[in-house]
């Protein structure tokens, strides 16, 4: 790729006319580069991929004509693989993932080096057993790719460049992606360094920092923009930086160490606090997100905050201000200028916010998630998906959260589940919708997405967090009345005695109204259970399973095959509990956003 941008001048150009064919490998060609290459000469480009350990080039992909014209990244796919070669991409259980899905590159075929020369422990990790071949072997690339609907593989960069900052997980290649597709960007890099001098290269101390190659001078803070248009949040670099070339080693890749620090220290995005309130709240922001400053507009979510620590930060204000502060205002207004006017706003509406039917987690102009509560009534766990999720998502909760709500009326979960359709039609009365659920919130979602499809409107996405369908629950009905069998009884009584204790050892005191509504919604949700029954859903779902409480002998796929039209399992080493713990959502997040990235809403 080097070597075909530095022939883009059309004077270089005219020099190549005894070109026929001309091979890229190495690095990721560009898409705009190759297009641009095609318009000057004419010549054929080949894009070919492939590691020393696997005798050089496995896959190719022709990077000219109608094969270039249906590249719809930015970066030419790396194609198909060639002769008596294999490719495949997996899960960190090694299991295949989806079209559309990011997973590990592992290659298998004759072209496969015996090992490394002395380094039988190196050898051992890189080159294992194939679970789907007869005493073949396969080889971990370290390279992350998806496949593409027309079966090329397209590389979405080193596994190594997956960062973790301040608890987000960070592909750098998604950064660089995003920003050379912006108008005017020839190239792009992103790069992980501590700002503002000294301090350790790893962890919480190091920012994002974006370094870009234009045809003329760029605005840093309006490229920033668009990117937090493209990008969650924690991805948009903090500072960008103009060169007029990248540097590069001297075998023509790029040079990291080389690149340039910003000549001062990001900025805080946003105006500053004003005295008072604002400054207050700020200050209990930072304080408890380990920050040096936040600015006026800064998202308590975004910066790393979630339900739990939430209830912190509303029992700290209540100390602080001397007044009434619940979670539910900090989840409806999350921002420090938000808060304040919503703390200093009339009192009636305040004490309400996040305890209504639905909560507003984040509103957006794009497509909705819908988010449905389990059996507490809240939907306050789903906060910390607003950090993983693109920006133009919104993300609404429905709960359950008082004596007048679905949950405390109704006689059957088919009366929970046609109220809570009632709310979602009059939030988006057609589709395509979205829908998340845990746990009970889970049952409600699949429900809903039943009816909606009678109704002949589309559920684009339908996620459950570990829920099993109410028909495969041990019921008893032995005992004269429907109660749950004692060990399915235990594991709801752990989830209701995990989420009342977390809540009460973060929230202070102040709080026992609504660990009575907590206590009472679990109650009601197991009566509801005892007696519901599932409708078929012809669509797919997709469900991440806690394999630490899966009892002995349970298949979700055989349990939900009745009820829907197919099912795709994410295993996750947690239990029924930890699911939609902050530590769970840094792999379900990431993952969710790639699967609704691959629906392009």
């Amino acid at each position: 790729a080097a070597f075909v941008a530095a022939l883009q001048e059309e004077a270089a150009a005219a020099c190549c006319a005894t070109l026929r064919r001309v091979f890229c490998s190495g690095e990721a060609l560009p898409a705009a580069l190759s297009r641009q290459w095609q318009a000057l000469t004419g010549v054929p480009l080949h894009n070919l991929y492939g590691p020393t350990e696997a005798a050089v080039d496995v896959s190719y992909y022709p990077a000219s004509g109608a094969e270039l014209a249906a590249v719809e990244g930015a970066s030419v796919p790396i194609g198909f693989p060639v002769w008596n070669t294999g490719m495949r991409i997996l899960d960190a259980r090694l299991q295949p993932v989806p079209p559309g899905i990011a997973g590990d590159l592992w290659l298998t075929g004759v072209q496969l080096a015996h090992g490394y020369l002395d380094r039988p422990d190196l050898t051992a990790s890189r080159f294992v057993a194939d679970p789907w071949g007869d005493g073949t072997r396969m080889y971990r690339t370290g390279d992350v790719a998806r496949w593409l609907p027309d079966g090329a593989v397209e590389y979405l960069g080193r596994s190594d460049d997956q960062l973790k900052i301040r608890g987000q997980r960070i592909e750098l290649n998604e950064i660089d992606l995003a920003m050379a597709a912006l108008p005017g960007i020839e190239q792009a890099v992103t790069h992980a360094a501590v700002l503002g001098g000294g301090g350790d290269q790893q962890g919480d101390a190091r920012q994002l920092v974006g370094y870009v190659v234009a045809d003329e001078t760029i605005d840093a803070d309006a490229l920033r923009q668009r990117l937090a248009t493209r990008l969650p949040a924690h991805m948009v670099p903090v500072a960008i930086v103009q060169l007029a070339s990248l540097p590069l080693s001297s075998n023509g890749k790029l040079d990291r160490k080389a690149l340039p620090l910003p000549q001062t220290q990001a900025r805080i995005a946003g105006r500053a606090p004003s005295p008072g309130l604002e400054s207050t709240l700020a200050q209990a922001f930072a304080s408890l997100l380990e920050r040096e400053s936040v600015s006026a507009q800064d998202d308590f979510f975004l910066l790393g905050g979630h339900s739990l620590l939430a209830m912190r930060l509303a029992a700290q204000l209540r100390r602080t201000l001397d007044q009434p502060v619940s979670v539910g205002q900090i989840m409806v207004a999350p921002t420090v200028e938000q808060l304040a006017a919503l703390l200093s706003g009339p009192s009636a509406g305040a004490t309400r916010a996040g305890f209504e039917t639905v909560l507003p987690l984040r509103r957006s102009t794009g497509p909705t998630l819908f988010c449905f509560h389990p059996a507490s009534g809240f939907a306050w766990q789903f906060s910390a998906l607003t950090r993983y999720l693109d920006p133009r998502w919104s993300l609404l909760g429905i709960q359950s959260p008082d004596l007048t709500s679905p949950l405390s009326q109704a006689q059957h979960l088919d009366a929970v589940c046609d109220a809570h359709l009632a709310t979602v039609r009059q939030q988006q009365p057609q589709g395509p919708y979205y829908f998340l659920g845990y746990s009970l919130g889970g049952t409600l979602a699949q429900g809903i997405a039943a009816r909606l499809e009678a109704e002949g409107e589309t559920v684009a996405f339908l996620g459950l967090l570990d829920t099993w369908p109410p028909e495969t629950q041990n019921w008893d009905a032995r005992r004269g009345e429907n109660v749950l069998d004692p060990a399915v009884l235990e594991e709801v009584n752990r989830e209701r005695e995990q989420f009342i204790a977390t809540q009460r050892q973060q929230a202070g005191e102040g709080m026992e109204a609504l660990f009575t509504t907590i206590e009472r919604n679990y109650a009601r949700s197991v009566r509801l259970l005892a007696t519901a029954r599932s409708a078929r859903f012809s669509g797919q779902a997709t469900l991440f399973l806690a394999q630490q409480t899966q009892q002995p002998g349970q298949d979700a796929r055989r349990a939900w095959a009745p009820y829907l039209g197919g099912l795709t399992i994410w295993p996750l080493d947690c239990a029924h509990v930890e699911i939609v713990s902050p530590r769970l959502f840094e792999q379900i997040g990431p993952r969710l956003q790639q699967i609704l990235a691959s629906l392009n809403p």
